[in-house]
């Protein structure tokens, strides 16, 4: 083959090569990869044992603005979630809707506090409810923004022993594809979670 089509053929199939990938890397996939990261704080609560449970109170269910939904169309309300540790090793844990993800990470922070986590509910057991108010990925000209508001609560039997509400709000600028608006999420995701001061409840709530 001559020399110079054999260059043109080898550019060809490396600039298809760039091409799949970028449109690889836009594919549009029915969840949303998040990851969480612990804090360092450990072992500071024993003794305790809580049944976890979220209770969805947003006024708006919708996710994403309308910019941002065109870019997750195949979006199925799943998240994939990730635990992060401090060497940014990854542990799967499953694909959750918003509820579950938040009772899934609120479980890890309080085993990682040596409370125990009860499987089913119990007259006898705090309950640590948590009320999401917000989670919002919006995409304003070009940068992801995200929002989180939550509330915990402390529940004995049918009475609020103690409370504290969190919210946070991340920016990211627009990059190729939907890696921007995972990254985000997950940085909001974990800064909201790590910011409710669970010892506090417990020493509101006397217990």
């Amino acid at each position: 083959m001559n020399p110079k089509k054999r260059a043109r053929r080898i550019i060809s199939v490396v600039l298809a090569m760039i091409v799949l990938g970028a449109l690889l890397a836009c594919a549009k996939k029915p969840y949303i990869d998040i990851d969480y990261r612990l804090p360092p704080t450990a072992g500071t609560l024993p003794g305790r044992t809580v049944y976890v449970k979220s209770q969805d109170l947003r006024g708006d269910t919708q996710i994403f603005n309308e910019r941002a939904k065109e870019k997750f169309e195949n979006f199925t309300g799943l998240f994939a979630l990730s635990l992060a540790s401090q060497e940014d090793q990854k542990i799967l844990l499953g694909a959750y809707p918003v509820p579950a993800l938040f009772e899934t990470v609120m479980k890890k922070r309080l085993q990682q506090l040596d409370v125990k986590v009860a499987a089913e509910p119990s007259s006898e057991v705090l309950v640590l409810r948590i009320d999401i108010n917000q989670f919002r990925i919006n995409l304003v000209g070009q940068k992801w923004m995200a929002d989180v508001a939550f509330e915990a609560k402390l529940i004995e039997g049918e009475r609020t022993i103690s409370r504290e509400s969190v919210s946070a709000s991340a920016q990211q600028v627009k990059i190729m594809g939907t890696a921007g608006a995972e990254e985000v999420i997950g940085e909001i995701f974990t800064d909201a979670i790590n910011r409710l001061n669970i010892e506090r409840l417990f020493d509101q709530a006397k217990r």
